[in-house]
């Protein structure tokens, strides 16, 4: 396939990810998980319809709907759970467990997209995963280093469960979210997809407990840096898909988890992130392996 525009955009998909989640966790998570759902979405407003003015709307079938119609609740699923997971857990625990997200896209980009991998693309979605198994080493609740750290942090704390059960839900939303953009348009997919979420997420706001007033107030900086990094990813992901197989978009996209654990060591002090330069060496080499060779 070559490296081309596909691999920037699958990292700049990435890096709006990492600031997302990032932000969310040092200013939002006092939010109940409605709330910090919310509050990204409408964040990410501003920067959407800006460009949506620029964008056309394309020839709209039944296969459209029908799709939209699949996703919406599986997102919305996902985007609770996810919040769920950053409001309870380290991002350094609960973060690296997306990683799953491509490899079950190897099943779900075949059975619903039709997309086949080559060997060495397999090869570097599972390379990637790995790697990002190993920055979970040494996580555990009780802090001790071993091989099996993740997994016992997968038995023992619910925010790891919640990010494996998002990563299998948006194995399935990836591949949705591919097949609505071949029946519209990566532009105007991934600004319309976003505010009909906020559409269906804001229509529970009269009825619901939270409060974003305060909190957006006292956060307004961060709250603009977070809808404009989530907005750059959503954009730069449905672009990409147009180029290539969903399962190398979002393998390279998975590169989000070392920012974040990154920054979470680094800016929010939550664990020691050098030990971890081996998942990270495995989650590059696995992106360049892709990019050369899938």
């Amino acid at each position: 396939m070559g490296i081309g525009l596909w691999l920037l955009l699958g990292l700049g998909a990435a890096l709006g990810d990492s600031g997302t989640d990032v932000v969310t966790k040092r200013s939002f998570s006092q939010l109940p998980p409605y709330g910090m759902a919310l509050a990204r979405l409408l964040a990410a407003v501003p920067f959407l319809v800006v460009t949506a003015l620029f964008v056309k709307v394309p020839p709209l079938g039944p296969p459209f709907w029908l799709i939209l119609a699949v996703m919406l609740p599986l997102e919305v699923t996902a985007m609770l759970l996810y919040m769920r997971a950053l409001k309870v857990c380290h991002l350094s625990l609960c973060i690296p467990f997306l990683a799953f997200t491509p490899v079950f896209l190897i099943l779900t980009g075949w059975l619903l997209l039709g997309e086949g991998l080559n060997l060495w693309g397999v090869t570097g979605t599972l390379m990637i995963a790995a790697g990002s198994y190993i920055l979970g080493l040494g996580v555990d609740t009780a802090g001790r280093v071993g091989i099996f750290a993740p997994l016992k942090a997968l038995a023992r704390e619910p925010g790891a469960r919640y990010m494996f059960m998002v990563a299998a839900i948006y194995s399935c939303t990836a591949a949705l979210f591919k097949l609505a953009i071949l029946h519209s348009a990566p532009d105007f997919f991934g600004v319309a997809y976003p505010l009909i979420l906020i559409v269906l997420l804001a229509a529970a706001f009269p009825w619901s407990p939270v409060r974003l007033g305060p909190t957006i107030k006292a956060h307004y900086g961060w709250w603009l840096v977070m809808g404009f990094c989530f907005a750059l990813s959503i954009i730069t992901l449905a672009n990409g898909l147009k180029l290539a197989p969903a399962t190398y978009l979002i393998a390279v996209k998975r590169m989000s988890l070392l920012l974040s654990v990154t920054l979470g060591g680094l800016w929010l002090q939550e664990r020691p992130f050098l030990p971890r330069l081996v998942g990270a060496g495995l989650m590059c080499s696995g992106v360049v392996l892709i990019a050369l060779r899938g």
